[in-house]
């Protein structure tokens, strides 16, 4: 029986190998949880009203064994592929992956300013291999923060939330979201939570019309704004 595991453990490797995925091979990976060249992560102060900084987090994940002890990594803005002035954003000297873990948050400290408000910027970071870490595969050592003082849609509204809570996304829905709740960040919602969130703007909604107003229209979508939450 013991002979018959190693075999499928022999088998389960070497098709790992065959596909390209990273075994451990007594070194410790780092890498972002975001694929690179598939997503980024959206920083827009318009949906932080009065804020001029903020910490945007970022996981990072550890391919290997776990650590005994917290060990650091660094970060740099990878210049060719980075618009955004350096004024915008500050990296620290080091991060730190705790021990114990196999995914970890580290924050980046973005700034506001004017030109934010203009145009949108590219922050591309990169992880720097050192005697406790080595960079993932490429498409995950490298991540992106697109950053302005811009509407745009945010991270945390995803299918599921379109599906399930608040539809198909758009500024104005975002904004008047914001005006009904009092809250403008829902990264961290539990599904209960956005459904308080959602039956808000929902009854907001109907109240708009029982007070016999015309339905407010969702120029985004050529619609009148609707929510998908039940309730």
């Amino acid at each position: 029986m013991k002979n018959l595991l190693w075999i499928v453990l022999a088998l389960f490797l070497f098709s790992c190998n065959e596909k390209g995925f990273k075994t451990y091979d007594g070194e410790n990976y780092l890498a972002f949880a975001k694929d690179f060249t598939k997503d980024s992560t959206i920083v827009s102060f318009f949906f932080h009203p009065g804020e001029s900084e903020l910490d945007v987090p970022l996981e990072v994940t550890l391919a290997g064994i776990p650590l005994r002890e917290a060990r650091t990594f660094t970060l740099v803005a990878v210049k060719d592929e980075t618009d955004i002035d350096a004024a915008n954003y500050q990296l620290s000297e080091s991060y730190t992956f705790r021990s114990g873990m196999v995914k970890d948050t580290i924050y980046v400290h973005v700034v506001n300013s004017e030109v934010l408000k203009a145009k949108v910027f590219k922050l591309v970071l990169e992880i720097q291999g050192n005697d406790d870490f080595v960079p993932g595969v490429s498409s995950f050592r490298k991540t992106k923060l697109v950053i302005s003082d811009i509407a745009a849609q945010p991270d945390w509204w995803t299918s599921v939330v379109i599906k399930s809570y608040l539809g198909k996304y758009s500024d104005k829905k975002y904004q008047l979201l914001i005006e009904v709740t009092g809250e403008s960040d829902f990264s961290a919602c539990t599904p209960s939570e956005f459904t308080a969130y959602a039956l808000q703007l929902k009854y907001y909604l109907q109240k708009h019309i029982d007070a016999g107003n015309s339905p407010i229209y969702d120029e985004d979508n050529n619609e009148n704004m609707k929510v998908t939450v039940i309730g």
